[in-house]
């Protein structure tokens, strides 16, 4: 039967002569009750799904694809009634929000036959019942096939009979649901449509076999495999089979949350406590598991990367029962690595401030950017004392430590864009980090607490020093340090010096850095230098050399360079 379906165009007098021929087979396959149970599975099955990737359903022959397609938007429906009253049942705000967005994915979600075209098929179908008319116009007025290999198109589920099963690769499927009799060469081409290595979240494909087509799958391995038979048993470990139980995964999935827990318990955190905890009790178990993670930089990216191994086996056997087992687990650890990452989602730093200031009180001061999406830090408005105070009453120390540490990451990587004469700030931070990161003790986390709180009030200091040196923003004193370094000046030089640095700023920001990606254009980018070089000509000769004012107008080129995109867009937009 396998072989006499590989040519999907079977005409008429074929499709009777298979008929006759499998005249027990073929009638229960498409027999309508078993088309409808594979329907409603595979629907229920396709949405629920831990890895949400693109799927593929393979059908017996282009009618089935077809009939396929009506049962699968029937029960689509029916799937979309019942979710909406999971919303409405919802208890918390923080389910009904996940069910919402899940009810936009699968409303979203498209699904397309992908089957050849062939003569009088409209006719052929409408004698079945069948409206093929309406798939082949999707077929040819679109490309179905870049829009299925876009993992952000919402046509995620195709359903074909034998395009698309060889010689066709789209990295995001992850499930392919069987329901043809495949063998040799073309299944081994079929199933390898799920696995193939797309994202980190993907661990394996799954494939749903409708068809009884596993037992092909040993013939076919052992054939065009690596190996030899493995006698049908079909154990994946030490066996060369391309395939593994359900059960193997599931070890596989115990064996990462035993690794998981044991990390928790080595930093002083029970698991079982988080997932037998009450409500009341539960936000105070997370915030206990969050701070025993966040003991130095290296506790808490070891656990992040056993928890996403987690995450991944996790959702390689959701919804199996395998997979149900562990859920316990599963949201326990899930829990934790969302509150470590509820602070840090974004490049601004808004959440971590916010975090900080719920800790501290009135000791922080935020200011709304009208520029970014965020929340500017004026680091010169946190009060250091009340910080300290608030840190020694705290028993979230760990916590503290680590999200102020993050602030003043993102703060120094925004001071550095912006000067590239800052660069012993960074020295100095990463020997604090390095401390950090050596630390297992609590005396240590007080002592980098307090380092970082010394080293806060000197970037205080660096950002007022624009103001300080009377050159009114952070972008002429960029310009300033670079024409100074390695500089020793006179007071007389200095003021010359700060001159020359406003006007080739000025000069710049009037003409050629206002124009659009100006440094993919030659023409501009030789101007630019010219500009440059012609205004640090002005610099005191006395203390700048002709080679001297060559290696500035170098530096000060390549400062521009970095930092003006073109059309005013600058890395200094965010202090707008």
């Amino acid at each position: 039967m396998a072989e006499a379906l590989e040519d999907e165009n079977l005409d008429e007098e074929q499709r009777q002569k298979l008929i006759y021929k499998f005249s027990k087979n073929y009638p229960i396959l498409t027999a309508q009750s078993r088309l409808e149970t594979i329907a409603k599975d595979l629907v229920w099955h396709f949405n629920e799904r831990g890895y949400q990737g693109k799927g593929m359903l393979v059908a017996l022959d282009k009618p089935t694809a077809v009939r396929m397609y009506d049962l699968i938007k029937s029960y689509w429906a029916e799937y979309l009634v019942e979710l909406q009253k999971h919303i409405d049942d919802a208890e918390d705000l923080q389910e009904a929000q996940e069910l919402r967005r899940k009810y936009k994915r699968v409303a979203e979600t498209e699904v397309c036959v992908v089957v050849s075209s062939e003569q009088n098929e409209v006719d052929k179908f409408k004698k079945l019942g069948l409206d093929i008319a309406t798939h082949r116009k999707k077929i040819v007025e679109r490309d179905l096939e870049k829009e299925f290999k876009d993992p952000d198109n919402p046509f995620r589920l195709a359903i074909v009979c034998a395009m698309w099963i060889t010689g066709f690769d789209a990295q995001s499927v992850s499930t392919v649901y069987l329901d043809k009799p495949i063998k040799g060469h073309t299944l081994m081409q079929t199933i390898a449509r799920a696995n193939r290595v797309y994202d980190d979240e993907k661990e394996n494909g799954l494939i749903v076999d409708y068809g009884n087509v596993y037992e092909q799958l040993e013939k076919a391995y052992s054939v065009y495999g690596e190996g030899g038979s493995t006698g049908g048993e079909g154990k994946g470990e030490g066996t060369g089979s391309p395939i593994a139980d359900l059960s193997e995964l599931e070890e596989e999935l115990r064996a990462a949350i035993k690794e998981t827990t044991k990390h928790l318990h080595s930093l002083g955190f029970d698991l079982e406590s988080l997932k037998n905890a009450n409500p009341m009790m539960r936000i105070s178990k997370i915030q206990e598991a969050e701070n025993c993670v966040c003991l130095n930089e290296n506790t808490r990216a070891t656990f992040e990367v056993m928890a996403r191994n987690v995450f991944r086996k996790y959702k390689a056997l959701f919804p199996e029962p395998q997979a149900k087992a562990h859920t316990k687990d599963h949201n326990a650890i899930d829990a934790i690595y969302k509150r470590l990452n509820k602070s840090v989602k974004s490049a601004d730093i808004t959440e971590v401030m916010q975090k900080l200031q719920s800790l501290v009180s009135d000791s922080i001061s935020v200011k709304q950017s009208d520029h970014v999406d965020g929340i500017y830090i004026d680091l010169s408005n946190l009060d250091f004392d009340k910080l300290k105070d608030a840190f020694a009453k705290s028993d979230q120390k760990n916590t503290i430590t680590y999200t102020l540490q993050q602030v003043i990451e993102n703060k120094l990587k925004q001071m550095l864009k912006e000067n590239p004469s800052r660069v012993e700030f960074y020295e100095r931070y990463k020997e604090i980090i390095d401390d950090y990161n050596a630390g297992k003790s609590l005396e240590n986390t007080v002592k980098v607490f307090d380092d970082l709180n010394d080293f806060v009030k000197d970037l205080s200091a660096e950002e007022q020093r624009a103001i300080k040196e009377n050159l009114g923003d952070q972008e002429v004193l960029a310009i300033f340090d670079l024409l100074t370094e390695g500089k020793e000046l006179s007071k007389k030089d200095v003021k010359e010096v700060k001159k020359v640095a406003k006007k080739t700023l000025d000069v710049l920001k009037a003409e050629k850095l206002t124009i659009e990606r100006w440094r993919e254009s030659r023409e501009v980018i030789a101007q630019i230098k010219i500009v440059i070089h012609d205004n640090l000509l002005w610099l005191p000769q006395e203390s700048y050399s002709d080679e001297d004012v060559d290696t500035k107008a170098t530096d000060v080129y390549q400062h521009i360079f970095a930092s003006y995109r073109g059309g005013n867009d600058s890395v200094y937009e965010m202090r707008a």
